[in-house]
């Protein structure tokens, strides 16, 4: 029992360290832990109590990472973004195999829909600007809207939270607020985020019932899209180590 809280705690850690990185989608994550259809379901059930600990976990190292995260993006950025990318190229297969295991057939619908996601994440996702805002910048409204498209995003994965507070112009704010514990802004920016969290969980929910297939295939372009921020404008032999590292690191987690 004891082990499995642990374990479920661990698994929580790592969705959230994953939410405050940008590029990397907290939806990849609980796909490459093997239990997203199942996380999706009980969540729009709202069936919470099982995952006490996981969210436990999610929020301390959301809260922590902060602090790790900005010291390894700032002095070892290309590392971390190589790692980042080598996670979710390798994360792809997980996708979709997800529901077939190994049984894969292609179909056109399902290909067009993998290659429009894919599309949408690199043109409009991959490449944040920073002219979009939510007015008042800054204001409670602004973090109230950020923190429902946030973690509205993040169970799709290859869509980061993150990436959508740097969108909004928000990312920076939000990581000051943390750090220096504006409790308003933070209560705002956490309302969003189970609005959000929960709405969108309900959704996703029905739509795994009736269209996994082409579902699967969307996600998976979403993922290969998501890819964009984290390319170096230089390849070296740095890059393809840490990458290969976070392909295995999938690779590890996934086996069967």
């Amino acid at each position: 029992m004891q082990r499995a809280l642990i374990k479920k705690f661990l698994q929580g850690a790592f969705i959230g360290a994953a939410f405050i990185l940008p590029g990397l989608s907290a939806g990849t994550v609980i796909l490459i832990l093997g239990f997203y259809r199942k996380f999706i379901d009980d969540l729009s059930s709202l069936r919470l109590k099982p995952y006490l600990p996981l969210l436990a976990g999610a929020l301390i190292a959301a809260v922590g990472g902060v602090y790790i995260i900005s010291y390894l993006l700032e002095h070892f950025y290309l590392p971390v973004m190589s790692f980042l990318l080598g996670m979710l190229i390798a994360s792809v297969p997980v996708v979709i195999n997800y529901h077939y295991r190994g049984r894969l057939k292609l179909q056109v619908w399902p290909v067009i829909l993998s290659i429009a996601g894919f599309l949408f994440v690199w043109f409009f996702i991959g490449e944040p600007t920073r002219t979009f805002t939510v007015f008042p910048p800054g204001g409670f409204f602004h973090f109230f809207i950020g923190g429902a498209l946030a973690s509205a995003t993040m169970l799709l994965p290859g869509v980061s939270g993150s990436s959508v507070l740097i969108i909004m112009d928000l990312y920076e704010d939000a990581l000051f607020a943390i750090t220096h514990w504006q409790w308003p802004k933070l209560l705002f920016l956490a309302l969003g985020f189970v609005v959000g969290l929960f709405v969108l969980a309900r959704i996703l929910s029905g739509l795994y019932r009736r269209f996994q297939t082409p579902l699967s295939f969307l996600l998976a372009g979403l993922i290969l899209g998501s890819i964009r921020p984290l390319l170096p404008l230089t390849f070296s032999l740095t890059f393809f180590i840490f990458a290969l590292a976070g392909a295995a690191l999938v690779f590890f987690l996934t086996r069967k």
